[in-house]
C-alpha cells in the first residue's frame, strides 16, 4: 500500500510539474506594440486603397483614349475651313467658326506643320463632300472648304 502512495504521488508530480497549461505563465502583452501593430495595418490598407484608385483613374484614361482614337479612325474625313501655321490664330479662327453657328469646331495638327480648323468629321468621303456642298447651297460666294483625310 505504501508503494502505490508513493507512486501515485510520483504520478500527480510528473503531471503536474511537465506542463499543465493551467500553471504556465502567460506572456505580457506589449500595448504600443499592438497599437504600432494597428497603425501599421491601417497604413498597409490605405495604401492599397490609394493603388486601386490610381489604376481605376489610369484604367479610365486608357478606355477614354481607346474610344477617342476609335472615334478618330471611323470619322476620318474632316471638312476644313482654315489653315494657319501660327496655332493662335487657328485657335482665333477656331471660336470665330463657333460664333457663326458651328460647335463641333476643332484643331488638327497636321503632319506638315499645320493647324486645320474642322467644322465636321465623316466617315466617308461622299458625306464629307456632301456636307460642303449643303453649308455653300445656298450662298451666293461660297465658303472656301476642303476635305482632310486624317490618317
Amino acid at each position: 500500500m505504501k508503494m502505490k502512495k508513493i507512486f501515485i504521488l510520483i504520478a500527480l508530480f510528473a503531471f503536474v510539474g511537465t506542463g499543465c497549461k493551467y500553471f504556465k505563465k502567460k506572456p505580457k502583452v506589449d500595448p504600443v506594440a499592438i497599437q504600432k501593430a494597428k497603425e501599421d495595418s491601417i497604413k498597409r490598407a490605405q495604401e492599397l486603397e490609394a493603388e486601386q484608385v490610381r489604376l481605376a483613374l489610369e484604367q479610365a484614361r486608357q478606355d477614354s483614349l481607346a474610344k477617342v482614337q476609335e472615334y478618330e479612325s471611323k470619322f476620318r474625313f474632316h471638312v476644313i475651313i482654315g489653315s494657319f501655321k501660327v496655332p493662335s490664330n487657328a485657335t482665333n479662327w477656331e471660336q470665330e467658326v463657333r460664333g457663326m453657328g458651328y460647335n463641333g469646331t476643332k484643331i488638327l495638327h497636321a503632319k506638315n506643320g499645320f493647324d486645320l480648323v474642322s467644322i465636321a468629321a465623316y466617315d466617308t468621303y461622299s458625306k464629307a463632300f456632301n456636307e460642303i456642298e449643303r453649308i455653300n447651297a445656298d450662298k451666293e460666294e461660297p465658303i472656301e472648304l476642303w476635305i482632310y483625310e486624317n490618317i
